[in-house]
């Protein structure tokens, strides 16, 4: 099949051009769930071959996928974000990329309405105009030239649907032959794993039809044919369990399991690499009578499983904060999925782990929805650092007495690994009625203690030629805020991390607009240290992947691992979202590499 390349001009000149839609359906289409599609997009500015491999550009694109308006446009309240940021791997010379995109660009049916750009590491970036295309579901053909493609699954299954029609007295024969193929296809990664559940269905939808045929003839062999669906489901999304050291209690699925080896081979061997989960908002059961709860979140049990059979690819394990989502009314059941998802998160061997806290963790989220919150009814921080077994020190971290703030050297990759506190409020800090004037879940800021802790035990005395990893579960707010919520003091913790980096003084104090019992002040000299670099600044709880340049070091972002889309089924790669950082300190490069929902990226500091 001939693919068509899309050429695109990045020049847009004035008026004429400025609202102008690029329908690109007549060359490019895609279908919900399909994985590794590829498009081709040719670069010019008016007229003119983009020079990509001179500045460094890679290929990006960003929109939403839903249904358009009256306008025809696609928006943040009518569809779901999706983006793409691609690599120097992409390119394929003249002006040309090639992006293999992933299944999270084609979340749900619709139209893809976003643009296609280029961008660098030095804040280049250029963009189309908007763009869009359509995205089908429930369709076995993907149309590029108007030229149907089929899966080889779904011809498989197209193959084994007219056997079971025309030759039932062979069916038990045509099964090995169909086991052998499907296992085959699977072994040798020709089958898209990622959409198998979304094809399985539509095969499913035809043999029900069989089904019904069979009973309208009144054929005998309805119980062979029974059996062969059977034994079809059983391959497809039969599981495996896994090593007893990773195994938490669940099992595996078999593809799910394959797509963990895939991913697995594919991280740099001689890097030192972080693996983060971040955000999986764990429920013992669907809460759909209190705002905000997330579908299928009492499967991050399964989640986690997944997760921890990363552990013999990476040097550190992370669950990043939000662990439990904390909208249950009872402060009590609250305590125990926090006290389950953390066990199960620590259990394990191979490689240090940590738990940090997120602004849903304590419980505060569920009361402040309904009503006034007294103490009693959140987790207090003592709880909170039992519950995270912040006093065990297992990794042989450093720790403030316990605190939820930690740091560890890395001798061997030569990395200072520091987990920061991002939720710190004063817990003795209460209005005239009892009830406390922050909360952590809509407040993010840094307590006096952590911050004299951080700018003199953990950020001093960094041996020569360390890097510096800061991991917490809410970002430095640069560029937006979380609405509602409320964020202090982090423009210090930026200070400080831009004085390692240099290797000079720092001294601050909070702003007019922070609450009394909030202000902080302080001060540091690195300059007998020396710079440090400061390789990564790694937060969650903006559900979103983000890559932000600051003025000595980047901050990003990781996606949630909750799944909150009917569309997506339960425990199937695209109901994750793990991310490993690898970090080259030679080259200081940092690779990212995203497991399910989470995608590739890659920076330099």
């Amino acid at each position: 099949m001939v693919i068509t390349t899309i050429v695109m001009d990045v020049y847009k000149p004035g008026s004429e051009l400025k609202n102008k839609v690029v329908d690109i359906s007549d060359s490019f289409n895609a279908r919900v769930g399909d994985n590794q599609v590829r498009l081709v997009i040719k670069y010019v500015e008016r007229g003119i071959v983009e020079r990509m491999e001179q500045e460094q550009l890679t290929p990006f694109m960003m929109g939403w996928v839903g249904q358009p308006d009256e306008e025809q446009k696609v928006t943040a309240e009518t569809g779901i974000a999706v983006s793409y940021h691609g690599s120097t791997n992409d390119i394929i010379g003249g002006g040309k990329v090639q992006m293999d995109l992933p299944g999270t660009m084609f979340p749900q049916e619709g139209m893809f309405y976003g643009f296609f750009g280029l961008e660098n590491d030095k804040g280049k970036r250029v963009t189309t105009n908007t763009v869009r295309f359509i995205v089908e579901n429930d369709n076995p053909d993907m149309y590029v030239d108007a030229e149907p493609f089929r899966s080889e699954l779904q011809k498989l299954l197209d193959w084994a649907t007219a056997q079971a029609k025309s030759n039932l007295s062979g069916i038990e024969t045509d099964w090995e032959a169909l086991k052998k193929t499907i296992k085959d296809m699977i072994d040798s990664g020709d089958t898209d794993l990622t959409s198998l559940t979304n094809r399985i269905g539509l095969a499913e939808g035809e043999l029900n039809k069989l089904l019904k045929m069979i009973d309208g003839n009144n054929l005998a062999t309805k119980s062979d044919l029974d059996g062969f669906t059977k034994k079809l489901s059983d391959v497809i999304y039969g599981e495996v369990d896994v090593d007893d050291d990773t195994d938490i209690g669940e099992s595996l699925p078999i593809n799910l399991k394959k797509q963990l080896d895939d991913f697995k081979a594919k991280l740099p061997k001689d890097q030192f690499k972080i693996a983060i989960i971040s955000d999986a908002h764990y429920e013992d059961r669907y809460r759909n009578e209190i705002w905000g709860s997330y579908p299928y979140t009492k499967d991050a049990y399964k989640h986690l499983t997944a997760f921890n059979y990363l552990q013999d690819s990476v040097d550190v394990m992370i669950a990043n904060g939000d662990n439990v989502n904390g909208l249950d009314s009872s402060v009590k059941n609250t305590k125990q999925e926090l006290s389950a998802y953390n066990e199960k998160l620590i259990t394990g061997v191979n490689t240090d782990r940590y738990a940090l806290v997120g602004n849903h963790d304590d419980g505060s989220p569920s009361k402040s929805y309904n009503k006034a919150i007294t103490p009693a009814e959140i987790i207090s921080n003592d709880e909170l650092e039992k519950l995270f077994h912040t006093h065990d020190l297992i990794n042989g971290e450093v720790r403030n007495n316990g605190s939820m703030y930690f740091y560890k050297d890395y001798d061997k990759s030569k990395i200072r690994l520091v987990g920061i506190y991002t939720e710190d409020i004063p817990e003795t800090a209460v209005n005239d009625d009892g009830t406390p004037k922050f909360t952590r879940w809509l407040y993010h800021t840094y307590g006096q203690a952590q911050l004299d802790w951080l700018s003199k035990v953990a950020f001093s005395n960094i041996p020569a030629d360390y890097q510096v990893v800061v991991v917490g579960h809410a970002p430095l707010y640069y560029g937006w805020t979380d609405t509602g919520a409320h964020q202090y003091n982090f423009e210090l913790l930026k200070g400080l991390l831009d004085a390692v980096d240099v290797g000079n003084s720092f001294s601050g104090s909070s702003g007019t607009d922070v609450p009394n019992e909030l202000k902080v002040s302080v001060s540091a000299d690195y300059s007998e240290q020396g710079p440090r670099s400061v390789a990564a600044f790694i937060a969650g709880h903006v559900h979103r992947e983000l890559t932000v340049p600051l003025d000595r070091f980047t901050m990003t972002t990781v996606l949630n691992d909750c799944n909150y889309s009917a569309n997506v089924a339960a425990n199937s790669a695209q109901s994750m979202a793990f991310t490993v950082y690898c970090f080259d300190t030679a080259k200081r490069t940092a690779s990212i590499y995203g497991f399910g929902r989470a995608t590739d990226r890659k920076y330099s500091y």
